[in-house]
């Protein structure tokens, strides 16, 4: 199921006649589960699943103010309604994980639980975040990490795609932005007139034992014409996912860390930036320059330096112009 069909179906059942209670039409005739995109009299988005009258289901109603579930047990129909026209997007999304889940469970009881389990794991998104307003050098930095994931995504595929959604760790304040099996790296994006970039505790270079360590360095520049936002990245992230059947609830959590969301995000469309080159560094050599955990006096602490890049070639292992 793709998004364009999932669009279709909607106007699909906004063509219908008015009639009262729902204007439902079953999302997909192989789906081994009853699942049905509705609109009811008051216009408002659902999706049910019609389940067996001897299935029991135990479920405390959650009515928020954007978002509900609830089971109709008159009618044995597990329910989820949206009740803010602002999410339509995200309830899409919603709607294709669920799809995802139980198209191909036959037993109804599995298939009611996995709705439910999907339903509050997304619910959490389903808010008017407000954030802090971000920085300019947090702006930069989060485009920087944005850009090195929707690389990484570039090269994926549907059996390893999450492994990379799940790889990034720059919102959820870890040592480094994304951490691999065999290395973690640690991102950095500077103006591509300045020549060092900023690290910003003893722990950023620190190499986990039996781990390699990458500094890759994202030069960027200003650009309002051609740049793109944190918000164009995030569209570009989401359009990825979606073509390689990932699960977005990875980056919507991850997103949801520092209360940013694809909404928020358009706060700063005035900042926009064109990457020109990106660099990666061993950082994890034993004569790689840095000041870390492992080799400053224990009484030091709290260490905020610069490094120099033009100082870094011979620790080089790719550099990519753009």
């Amino acid at each position: 199921m793709e998004k364009t069909e999932l669009n279709s179906k909607w106007e699909d059942i906004s063509s219908f006649k008015e009639k009262k209670g729902y204007k439902a039409l079953r999302i997909s005739s192989t789906s081994f589960s009853d699942l049905f995109l509705a609109i009811d009299q008051d216009g408002l988005r659902c999706l049910l699943l019609y389940l067996p009258k001897d299935i029991e289901v135990k479920i405390k109603d959650s009515d928020k103010s954007k978002l509900l579930i609830s089971f109709l047990p008159s009618k044995s129909i597990l329910l989820i309604k949206l009740k803010d026209s602002d999410f339509l997007d995200l309830f899409d999304d919603l709607i294709l994980s669920i799809y995802s889940k139980i198209s191909l469970i036959s037993d109804p009881k599995k298939a009611s639980k996995e709705f439910i389990i999907t339903f509050y794991k997304w619910s959490q998104f389903f808010k008017d975040s407000t954030n802090n307003n971000l920085g300019e050098e947090e702006i930069q930095g989060l485009f920087g990490e944005l850009f090195v994931l929707n690389e990484y995504l570039k090269k994926s595929d549907p059996f390893n795609i999450n492994s990379f959604l799940d790889s990034w760790k720059g919102l959820y304040d870890t040592t480094n932005d994304f951490e691999f099996v065999l290395k973690n790296v640690e991102v950095k994006t500077k103006k591509e007139s300045k020549i060092y970039v900023k690290i910003s505790s003893e722990f950023q270079l620190e190499k986990v034992p039996d781990k390699g360590l990458e500094l890759l360095i994202v030069s960027v520049k200003i650009d309002l014409i051609k740049g793109k936002s944190i918000h164009d990245k995030l569209l570009e992230i989401i359009i990825n996912i979606r073509e390689h059947k990932g699960d977005l609830s990875i980056l919507y959590q991850a997103l949801n860390q520092k209360k940013l969301s694809v909404e928020n995000l358009k706060l700063y469309n005035n900042h926009r930036f064109l990457v020109t080159k990106t660099e990666s560094f061993d950082a994890s050599n034993d004569d790689f320059p840095k000041l870390s955990l492992s080799n400053i006096f224990n009484e030091i602490s709290s260490l905020k330096y610069k490094l120099r890049v033009i100082k870094l070639d011979q620790f080089l292992i790719e550099k990519i112009k753009y």
